[in-house]
């Protein structure tokens, strides 16, 4: 017996595997030589062949590998009932073909080998016929060319091939594939499996006498019925195991009996009877196939009704006609703090502190109006509970009434809404001391809610806007700008952000107002909430701030951000104007020195003078900006010609010349200046050209013994 379905060659010795190929190879031709006992057409078909079902479950449990036990047997049995061997081997290879593509659609299409689904079955049926299809079209094709099958009856031999090995894929594939140690344990394990042991041997009985000269005439009909009756409880009792071994004893000694010349079948036309025969065998395969998937079906609502039982949230308890309790999950024994034991076949009322209650409010319920007010019941704990009671009543398989009292613990929902009714009041409370504007509207955008902040900022009580829409209230300007944002979350269900400028109540106000959908458990959007905010304080100080980050802290001037802002904007001008703009790198000579012997102090107010001298030295239009640490520059716009730029730099170079006046007495500050030029057409390689020409210019004027400035034009090579 094989425990596992899947094909894993490098977990399995080779002994293993050759005796696994020998006994697939041995159990197929002995199928094999079971059905040519009696064939239909010719030596070679027959109407009943169990080895496609053997081979099916072979690959199945053990692969693909196993084709070559069944390709031996099949060329074995082919090549024994006569013709030639290219014959056999073309016949057998046609054999392993068809159940393989069997196996493959069935793992394709999610075949469950346990078969507990009721589609299994469907679904091994149809892959079986569909890989018969090739088993029945190869065979008869080499019978064709080997001159062993006339044409006019290769359509009937065809169809009896294909119907053969379909119904041998359901004999003897079924049994196997549902043959594991689970199955075997369930279906003959313990008193039950016995008893089925049993009924399988009466099945035997019946079709060993029934097919046996000993028996007389009339009882042929009773013994012949007899196995279905008993492979339809099979089914109902065991399931497809026990069932599908039913109808494969009963198929072998029919079998068996029609092939020795006895039974009912035997006396007829041979065609006739074997016909009869088949006929017979496969409406005993059908019938326990849909007796099985009907249990099968039958089962998994029972496992699914048994799985809500015992995992619902809500206590259940089954309640007979008698008003005994027949059962309870365990959810109503949490709830109610009693054991099954302690109430399982008692009467309800008869339960420890909440029975009493139970059964007045049971017997007060009707059964078309099944839901009833809440219940209150007291655990033996002390402790008390809401509960939500439900009924619900349907007919047991004995004919008999059965109530399902369903509870549900709503203690806490009920606590949750006294605490929500008792805060109520302390909500508006501090509503109406936010300083913010808060209300609801409905769809129309009419005030459900208003806090007093309306009355604070625009002379409006809340009580005169409940109902009146926002347009009537607050002005048609003023709820046009917002109407847009609220139809728009009215719509959506997200929530939208609107900032704006309002001048009513008689002082501006910027306000960030909120808007919040109020969503209904159905999706659909009942209305909105609103927030707004007055900030028109934050928004002046990240005005402030929008600024700080544009400017040296330390010297007012413009800081790195914002010189580039202004270099980009100048060079776009440049290029609408015949004017250039001149760039200007000025470093303060020997800075460092200033800081190490005098400190930073000294050192911030030598940058702070520098600046000022700076700013002083050019013209208002020109932007002065300090780079970073003694690093500064100035963008000198619309020149007319180098020049100007020179007298500017000149004009800065003698600015610095005079002491600077420190607290600790007169400090010498020079600089060294660099100035970058552009000719020809500005375009976007301007800037950086700009910026390199006014850096080699200052190092120029650095390599000169410093306290100078140096002019370069871009393009032009150092001197």
């Amino acid at each position: 017996m094989i425990r596992s379905t899947d094909p894993v060659l490098s977990a399995t010795s080779p002994a293993i595997w050759a005796a696994r190929l020998l006994g697939v190879a041995v159990v197929y031709y002995l199928g094999a030589r079971l059905g040519l006992l009696i064939p239909y057409v010719g030596t070679h078909v027959s109407l009943v062949w169990l080895p496609t079902g053997i081979a099916i479950a072979a690959y199945l449990r053990w692969g693909g590998l196993m084709s070559i036990g069944v390709m031996a047997a099949a060329f074995a049995v082919n090549v024994e009932i006569g013709g030639p061997p290219w014959m056999g081997l073309g016949i057998a290879a046609g054999n392993a073909l068809g159940p393989w593509l069997s196996t493959r659609l069935l793992r394709r299409w999610g075949f469950d080998p346990a078969l507990t689904r009721r589609n299994d079955l469907g679904v091994y049926l149809l892959a079986a016929m569909a890989g018969m299809v090739v088993t029945a079209s190869n065979g008869t094709a080499w019978l064709r060319v080997a001159g062993l099958l006339p044409e006019s009856i290769w359509v009937s031999a065809w169809m009896s091939w294909w119907v053969g090995d379909a119904v041998g894929a359901l004999l003897g594939g079924v049994p196997l594939v549902a043959l594991t140690a689970a199955t075997s344990r369930t279906t003959f394990g313990g008193r039950a499996g016995l008893i089925n042991l049993l009924l399988l041997g009466v099945v035997l009985v019946c079709g060993t006498l029934s097919f046996s000269p000993w028996v007389a005439p009339a009882l042929l009909f009773p013994l012949l019925s007899l196995p279905l009756f008993v492979t339809a409880v099979l089914a109902l009792r065991a399931g497809v195991l026990a069932a599908s071994l039913s109808v494969l004893l009963l198929s072998g000694a029919v079998a068996w009996g029609t092939a020795n010349g006895v039974g009912p079948f035997a006396g007829h036309d041979p065609h006739a009877g074997l016909l009869a025969l088949w006929s017979y065998i496969t409406a005993q395969a059908c019938t326990s196939v849909l007796i099985c998937a009907l249990a099968a079906e039958l089962l998994s609502s029972q496992r699914q009704q048994a799985a809500l039982f015992e995992h619902a949230n809500e206590g259940i308890l089954l309640v007979g006609p008698d008003g005994r309790v027949g059962a309870l999950n365990p959810s109503a024994s949490a709830l109610l703090g009693i054991e099954p034991a302690d109430v399982l076949g008692r009467p309800l009322a008869e339960l420890a502190h909440t029975g009493a209650a139970l059964a007045k409010w049971l017997a007060a319920a009707q059964p078309s109006a099944p839901v009833s007010p809440d219940l209150q019941l007291t655990r033996g704990d002390g402790r008390t509970l809401q509960i939500e009671p439900q009924t619900a009543r349907h007919i047991d398989a004995r004919g008999q009434w059965q109530t399902q009292l369903m509870l549900r613990d709503v203690t806490e929902r009920k606590e949750a809404q006294a605490r929500l009714a008792a805060n109520e009041e302390l909500l508006r409370l501090i509503t109406n001391n936010l300083p913010a504007l808060i209300a609801y509207f409905d769809r129309e955008h009419r005030f459900v809610f208003a806090n007093q902040t309306y009355a604070d900022w625009f002379g409006i009580a809340p009580d005169s806007l409940i109902g009146r829409t926002f347009g009537d209230c607050l002005g048609a300007a003023f709820h046009a700008a917002r109407k847009p944002v609220m139809d728009e979350v009215l719509r959506s269900g997200r929530r939208q952000t609107l900032e704006g400028l309002t001048d009513r109540g008689g002082r501006e106000r910027h306000l960030r107002s909120t808007y919040v959908p109020d969503v209904r458990s159905d999706g659909s959007v009942a209305g909105l909430y609103a927030m707004s905010m007055d900030i028109s304080e934050l928004k002046a100080v990240e005005a402030q701030l929008r600024q700080l980050a544009r400017v040296d802290h330390l010297t007012g001037l413009a800081n790195r951000l914002q010189f580039d802002d202004r270099l980009h904007e100048a060079l776009r001008r440049a290029r609408r104007t015949a004017l250039k703009p001149a760039l200007l790198y000025i470093d303060i000579d020997h800075f460092k020195g200033i800081n190490d012997r005098h400190g930073h102090a000294a050192g911030d107010a030598v940058l702070t003078e520098f600046a000022r001298r700076l700013k002083g030295a050019v013209r208002d239009t020109d932007t002065v900006a300090r780079l970073g640490g003694d690093e500064f520059v100035v963008l000198l716009e619309q020149l007319h010609d180098q020049d100007e730029a020179r007298r500017v730099a000149s004009k800065i170079h003698a600015v610095m010349q005079t002491p600077f006046d420190l607290a600790a007495g007169f400090l010498p500050a020079t600089a060294s200046i660099g100035v970058g030029l552009l000719t020809g057409d500005v375009d976007a390689r301007s800037l950086k050209a700009l910026m390199a020409t006014a850096d080699a210019a200052l190092y120029e004027a650095k390599h000169a013994g410093r306290n100078t400035f140096r002019l370069r034009t871009h393009g032009e090579n150092p001197a």
